[in-house]
């Protein structure tokens, strides 16, 4: 996978964000969008704005409210592990790189089994997978991919989770995989030797 991010950009890629848009800057933002700006992550010392709402920036309001549901669905009642397994899913089904090159490491210090992170990455087979693991990943695949939870999954999850943790599971998912559609829009590269999730 890293080989393919030291493949030639394609001709519309931006060279610094290897994106189809270039990053934005502060001066990029206007007087009533600054204080946007000044809470937004990934903001650089040189006033550049890259990360996982580099894009989303292009409309600040949006960039704000991706952010204040990140933080609300991260805290919500979900163990760490699943947390990071619900990212690593979100990540693997909208190709999302830049957060899985960020959350590999994360996922393993919650506990996620390096197996299970490699059946994520390789969309493999979920037999012989702990089962809260796989209901996990089921839920996610089937949520983000099939565009349809089977009644069993549902209930599978919410039995592991509660009815509660079901749905915090959909906030971190959706996040990450919003995100990970602005990447997929702007045909977000990773640099030579991260992994590009293609």
């Amino acid at each position: 996978m890293a080989a393919q991010s030291a493949a030639k950009l394609p001709a519309d890629l931006d060279p610094d964000s290897r994106a189809r848009l270039p990053y934005l800057q502060q001066k990029d933002f206007d007087a009533a969008n600054q204080k946007i700006y000044e809470v937004l992550p990934g903001r650089g010392k040189d006033g550049v704005v890259r990360g996982p709402l580099a894009f989303a920036a292009y409309n600040p309001g949006a960039a704000k409210a991706l952010f204040d549901l990140h933080n609300a669905a991260v805290a919500g009642s979900l163990d760490p592990k699943y947390r990071e397994l619900s990212i690593m899913v979100a990540c693997r089904e909208t190709n999302y790189s830049l957060e899985w090159n960020g959350h590999e490491a994360a996922a393993r210090k919650a506990g996620v089994d390096p197996k299970v992170i490699e059946v994520v990455r390789a969309r493999g087979a979920l037999t012989g997978l702990d089962e809260s693991d796989a209901a996990v990943i089921r839920f996610g695949r089937q949520m983000l991919s099939d565009k349809k939870v089977d009644s069993a999954t549902f209930a599978k999850v919410a039995q592991l989770l509660g009815r509660r943790g079901a749905m915090d599971l959909v906030a971190v998912m959706n996040t990450y995989a919003v995100s990970g559609f602005y990447a997929l829009a702007v045909d977000e590269h990773m640099p030579p030797g991260r992994a590009d999730l293609r």
